[in-house]
């Protein structure tokens, strides 16, 4: 309504319709703003956001940009390769667990050592390993 009863009032910028007002007392965001709802901690995600980072390493002079994973996969393989049979061990059960079986192939192989190999196939397990590889068609 206009101070005026005469006057009639008008509708526009900054001044709506009387019917479309808000009612006196009432907010207009009855509800109000939403809590923010807080995510559980879940270390396994920002383990993996960790891992997927890139960033750029310098590799036989050339500079190239590898997730942090990446490079230590690189690293477990360099140690293994330099005899760490422990990292040897980690790599053939990563290879068996995440390579596609139709990758994988027919063949799977095992690191025992002697004491091992003694238990499960006696003290002359070297001629015992000959005779299953032969038998199965492997090289010796």
């Amino acid at each position: 309504m206009s101070r005026y009863p005469n006057k009639p009032y008008e509708v526009g910028y900054g001044k709506p319709p009387v019917a479309t007002r808000f009612q006196k007392g009432q907010s207009g965001n009855p509800s109000g703003k939403p809590k923010k709802v807080r995510q559980p901690f879940d270390p396994g995600r920002v383990l993996e956001a960790i891992d997927n980072e890139e960033i750029t390493v310098t590799d036989n002079g050339k500079r190239k940009r590898m997730t942090k994973a990446e490079i230590q996969f690189r690293q477990l393989f360099v140690k293994a390769i330099r005899g760490d049979m422990k990292a040897a061990r980690l790599i053939a059960k990563m290879a068996a667990d995440y390579f596609a079986p139709e990758a994988r192939g027919a063949i799977e192989y095992e690191f025992i050592g002697m004491t091992e190999a003694t238990r499960r196939f006696g003290p002359h397990w070297q001629r015992r390993i000959a005779e299953l590889n032969a038998a199965a068609g492997y090289p010796r």
